[in-house]
């Protein structure tokens, strides 16, 4: 399916981009379809929902929330989504065109020392998790996670923070 797609998305770019060479051509509609598809393309590869990894996981008892992962030389985004419980965080990539998710990095909770809402890097927001054993902070980008603070803690199983 994704094949097909970045074939589709080819097969369209290069009719607009042959009809662009005639003076009074109209090709703008072909806008849309090239939209789609770059739309179409970022579903099937990157998009993690919670019923996928309800399906997954067996249950729907954890906190959910959408992100990417920063590999560790900073360089690339994984798309996915953390899946957090009172004993561990785990987050999900997408494995498959059809829903499937698999489980690209995890940690007991109790391994976790803390976390810090800020940049994590030039231009994202999102967590920055330190992990007893592991040398470097594990990042994830989040526009939404400052927001979810009180949620993120409360399935942790640690108590609210006294300003």
């Amino acid at each position: 399916m994704k094949r097909l797609v970045l074939l589709l998305l080819l097969c369209v770019f290069g009719v607009f981009v042959y009809f662009a060479a005639f003076k009074y051509m109209v090709i703008w509609p072909l806008i849309f379809p090239l939209l789609a598809l770059v739309a179409v393309y970022y579903v099937i590869t990157s998009v993690v929902t919670k019923k996928m990894i309800a399906k997954a996981r067996g249950d729907e008892d954890f906190f959910y929330q959408r992100c990417s992962m920063i590999v560790k030389d900073g360089t690339e985004l994984q798309g996915g989504a953390l899946a957090v419980t009172k004993n561990e965080i785990v987050f999900y990539a997408r494995s498959s065109e059809k829903g499937g998710v698999k489980p690209i990095w995890s940690c007991f909770v109790s391994a976790l020392e803390g976390y810090t809402m800020k940049k994590v890097d030039d231009h994202h927001p999102g967590i920055s998790l330190s992990v007893a054993g592991e040398d470097k902070e594990v990042r994830f980008t989040s526009s939404s996670i400052q927001k979810n603070e009180k949620a993120f803690r409360a399935a942790l199983g640690w108590p609210e923070e006294q300003n």
